[in-house]
């Protein structure tokens, strides 16, 4: 069967192309429009610096940039990214916008990608501090976060006359229950110290489970159990 095509007037395909032309111009408009919205918002700081090339590995979460969404700390408003990334050397977001680099410090409260929602403001503990970002992994009354802390360690081999720096990352499980924030260690002793109002039922729960609390998983059941 073969298809057919329909000749319309010459004036019904000028009007045609002009509102197709008018909408395209509109979609800019609105693009351009929320994208200079962002900028005046939250807009983060340029990136100067070489980056890490003398630094075997890497400080960020994942290397490749990632979709994502970001929250404004003076509205609340909630804006999306094409390219970010999580740098946990500096805990700070990098996000680049017209091939260039920009970090957020204080701009954000929060952030989401395909590796989960990360989030900042939490109370200050030890050295840490309202602006630092726990990964959030339950986000109930009480919050299991993590921390991925990364460092810088130096090396030097006895049969070399220079030193080695690498990026060494460390990751760090934390309660957040009555407004405050609680480091756990991997073991049942913390947790039901953490969750002592329900201490009995908890233990009882753990050991008919067969839990080890040796993975994160393992503290996420027994916080959805808390909850229940």
């Amino acid at each position: 069967m073969q298809g057919c095509s329909i000749n319309l007037p010459a004036k019904v395909q000028f009007n045609m192309k002009k509102s197709l032309l008018c909408l395209g111009l509109i979609l800019a408009t609105i693009a351009a429009h929320a994208q200079g919205m962002f900028i005046q918002d939250i807009n983060g700081r340029p990136i100067f610096e070489n980056g890490y090339t003398e630094i075997e590995g890497s400080p960020y979460l994942k290397d490749e940039w990632a979709r994502g969404t970001v929250k404004a700390k003076h509205n609340g408003k909630t804006y999306e990214l094409a390219k970010m990334r999580y740098d946990t050397y500096k805990d700070e977001l990098e996000y680049e916008e017209n091939q260039k680099s920009y970090r957020f410090s204080s701009e954000i409260t929060e952030f989401a990608t395909t590796d989960g929602v990360f989030r900042n403001n939490f109370p200050a503990y030890e050295s840490l501090s309202g602006r630092n970002f726990y990964q959030v992994l339950s986000d109930g009354k009480v919050k299991l976060l993590k921390r991925t802390v990364t460092k810088i360690q130096t090396e030097k081999l006895y049969s070399s006359a220079t030193a080695t720096k690498r990026f060494v990352k460390d990751e760090f499980l934390y309660l957040f229950k009555d407004s405050a924030i609680i480091r756990l260690k991997k073991d049942k002793k913390a947790l039901l110290e953490a969750l002592s109002d329900k201490k009995a039922d908890l233990e009882a729960f753990i050991k008919e489970q067969k839990i080890k609390l040796s993975k994160e998983e393992d503290f996420l059941r027994v916080i959805e159990k808390y909850e229940q």
